[in-house]
């Protein structure tokens, strides 16, 4: 389990975690490979109904990974602004600790969705049409979250 953060007045409310998990444009997943090496990756996400999706290629070094070891970090940051004056930073991040797998069928249709829904909402059907095209060629990953941390300045 992680760990307990050691600055609790930088803890966020749940409600300003979650908000900041579903606005933020982008995050950073990190896993572990069959060598034991990280790999940490930036990417878009959709969060929705209480999970983490984004899609990749249907083979590479993400999925690799998942499949070799489920358990990721995912983390995304909304806000950043270095204050030089007090050698210090503005910042709101949230970091996830989680299990991902790769999801099919309807659950993959639904991800898909949420990301056009996230990333491209004045072209739903558009994007619906192009899901239908192309969703045979790409894989969704949903990551179950385990534990969420919100941090903010």
């Amino acid at each position: 389990m992680p760990r307990e953060m050691r600055r609790d007045e930088k803890l966020l409310s749940e409600a300003e975690t979650l908000e900041i998990l579903a606005t933020a444009p982008e995050g950073v997943l990190a896993t572990v490979g069959r060598d034991n090496a990280p790999y940490a990756v930036p990417l878009n996400y959709a969060y929705h109904q209480g999970a983490i999706y984004f899609h990749c290629a249907p083979t590479g070094h993400k999925l690799d990974n998942i499949r070799h070891n489920s358990k990721v970090s995912f983390c995304v940051i909304k806000e950043s602004a270095i204050i030089p004056a007090k050698f210090s930073t503005h910042f709101k991040s949230v970091v996830v600790f989680g299990t991902a797998q790769e999801v099919t069928a309807e659950e993959k249709e639904a991800g898909l969705f949420a990301l056009v829904h996230k990333y491209a909402e004045d072209h739903l059907a558009a994007g619906e049409k192009y899901i239908q095209a192309a969703a045979h060629k790409t894989a969704v990953v949903r990551i179950d979250i385990d534990h969420v941390t919100g941090k903010g300045t």
